[in-house]
């Protein structure tokens, strides 16, 4: 399901204090469970509207992530069918039962599962197997959990963490790989249908694990700013051109007359405009870039005051250009 170089949909997580020199949240916290949990739900559902997931009877097949790996633990039985595991343990319940004790007792099976990951990929030659003079042993996987364990589940500081902290984790989804698919889910990413729990403890961000969206993004701004750089070009030839007009007539004509001058400032305002457009979309996309969950009012709160800034810049810059122009010689 998730087999290296395939085009499944992963959200990778982080905790808000990742990057600190002492973080002190963890992935394997109650809340921070929940939060990913919820947020899988509500994955789940927008890929099941549009049909982008393997599903079995229950609906859609529970990505491979921390969640699956503490419901399993939870259950403490063989379980082969983890597409009900959702009803069994909803997320208030994974909440709920995730105390203290219990989640020091997934932690020490997590670092059992963690310690012979990095065994096996870093002893050369290592197979499982220890050779004894004439005597080969087999080292059966020691780790608890009852379905194979990556580790891209955990963050790579987690071997060498005195505090047993999960700072980053990630969550694999079955999801469809046909090219159509991926950029439907590449759309409902940027619609913001994917949840990623942007709150105070949490946030997440999602991609392939081929990283297609990072082909569609770049897709998708190239030909905004090519287009961006061609509608700017215009405006600029079309605030030049009564100009050039005006100083061909004068030299080359020998003119003194310009009644159209005048008329010059109306397509300066025009070009103004078209910038003062250009600065307010701009700012609104960086603003819901910051807020992705955020309400239209708090975006227009953070992108409004810095784009009318920007527009007053740009008016007085070029207020103060004509100006110079005008009084200069």
């Amino acid at each position: 399901m998730i087999s290296s170089r395939q085009k499944n949909l992963v959200a990778a997580w982080k905790t808000d204090d990742a990057e600190s020199k002492v973080p002190e949240r963890s992935v394997l916290d109650p809340d921070a469970l929940y939060d990913i949990c919820i947020a899988e739900q509500n994955t789940l559902a927008a890929l099941s509207a549009d049909d982008l997931c393997y599903k079995c009877d229950e609906g859609c097949i529970s990505p491979y992530s921390l969640v699956l790996m503490a419901r399993l633990f939870l259950i403490d039985e063989d379980f082969a069918d983890v597409s009900t595991l959702p009803q069994l343990i909803s997320c208030d319940d994974l909440r709920s039962l995730w105390t203290p004790s219990v989640q020091e007792q997934f932690t020490s099976a997590l670092d059992i599962c963690v310690n012979w990951s990095v065994k096996l990929a870093t002893s050369d030659g290592f197979n499982g197997t220890i050779t004894i003079q004439d005597t080969t042993i087999s080292v059966s996987n020691p780790c608890p959990l009852p379905i194979k364990f990556r580790p891209t589940l955990v963050d790579d500081a987690y071997p060498t963490s005195a505090e047993n902290l999960v700072r980053y984790t990630t969550s694999y989804f079955a999801t469809k790989k046909g090219n159509n698919d991926l950029e439907a889910m590449y759309e409902n990413s940027e619609n913001n249908k994917y949840d990623r729990s942007d709150n105070d403890m949490l946030a997440g961000v999602y991609d392939t694990t081929d990283e297609d969206f990072y082909d569609f993004y770049s897709d998708a701004i190239v030909g905004r700013d090519m287009t961006l750089a061609i509608g700017s070009a215009g405006v600029t030839a079309l605030a030049m051109l009564f100009p050039t007009v005006s100083i061909f007539d004068y030299c080359v004509v020998g003119g003194c007359f310009f009644p159209f001058c005048n008329f010059t400032g109306i397509f300066v305002v025009f070009a103004l405009g078209a910038d003062d457009v250009f600065v307010a979309v701009d700012k609104w996309k960086n603003a819901r870039n910051e807020l992705p969950s955020g309400t239209t009012e708090q975006v227009a709160a953070l992108a409004l005051p810095d784009a009318a800034y920007s527009m007053l810049l740009t008016s007085l810059t070029t207020a103060v250009a004509f100006f110079g122009t005008a009084i200069c010689p």
